[in-house]
């Protein structure tokens, strides 16, 4: 069942079924190489390896595992040393990342695609969402010390609480959109979209605001890891090309696939194994 209520005239609806499935996924090699072929596509799939250290973190804090003493500060050690090594190397990925929103605000200033009444909002929320990555460039550059003024700690919480906030208006927007419609919109596919951009922005912001210390927004590790594992997801599963019906499939390519691929890991394990051995010395 559904529960509605008015609000200024406009029906929300609380509870329905959603038309996202991971059946209509192409999950197979191909697949896989189309996103790894983007530089977005990795930047997401290293993204949801980041957060979900930051999560482990909480877990390890919390006391959840059986570990202690030596053992649980080494496996805490390493987890957060995989953390920063990740969160440098996706700091590259952000460099002049705020062309492509540039270009979505030109085009959107005109096409007005958040509706009338939302357009103040819409322009505020790109501005932000342009200006954040272009004062991150800062940061980028006191990590590679050509900068000496300003720590990477400040930089990343001035340009990160600017996100977070874009982030708060960008769900308040989408849930006008896809929450406070008439009945006969409530499936529509820009209200579907709506809810989906809405229950994303707002879980970016619970992982962003802590992240940046944004007052009010902070959390704790796992509810800032859990919410970026999952926005990473939502981000991967939107990207991940679907299936073709009627597309012509090669049955022996997966088998192939695997063959070549097993040859490959065995030969990296020997390969290691030899250099740790001191054969390289």
């Amino acid at each position: 069942f559904s529960v509605e209520r008015g609000i200024c005239g406009h029906t929300v609806r609380h509870r329905t079924t959603h038309t996202r499935t991971m059946a209509e996924l192409q999950l197979d090699a191909d697949a896989l190489n189309a996103v790894l072929s983007k530089f977005v596509g990795k930047d997401k799939i290293l993204r949801f390896v980041q957060y979900l250290c930051r999560f482990n973190k909480g877990v390890f804090q919390s006391g959840l595992v059986p570990l202690e003493g030596e053992d649980l500060k080494f496996a805490m050690a390493k987890n957060w040393k995989l953390f920063v090594v990740l969160m440098n190397a996706r700091r590259t990925y952000r460099l002049l990342n705020s062309i492509p929103t540039l270009i979505k605000l030109r085009k959107g200033i005109v096409e007005k695609p958040w509706g009338e009444n939302l357009h103040p909002a819409y322009l505020l929320s790109q501005w932000m969402m342009a200006l954040w990555p272009a004062i991150d460039h800062y940061r980028f550059l006191v990590l590679v010390t050509w900068a000496t003024k300003g720590t990477q700690a400040e930089v990343r919480n001035f340009s990160y609480r600017i996100f977070a906030a874009a982030q708060l208006i960008i769900c308040a927007a989408q849930f006008s959109r896809g929450y406070m419609v008439e009945k006969q919109e409530w499936d529509s596919k820009s209200a579907k979209t709506a809810r989906w951009a809405c229950v994303k922005a707002g879980l970016t912001a619970l992982t962003i605001g802590h992240v940046s210390q944004f007052p009010g927004l902070m959390t704790n590790e796992l509810v800032c890891g859990g919410t970026g594992v999952v926005t990473s997801l939502m981000d991967l599963y939107t990207m991940w090309p679907r299936m073709q019906p009627g597309k012509k499939t090669d049955e022996d390519a997966e088998a192939r696939f695997l063959g070549t691929s097993t040859a490959v890991l065995l030969a990296t394990l020997a390969s290691v194994s030899f250099i740790r051995s001191g054969g390289m010395k």
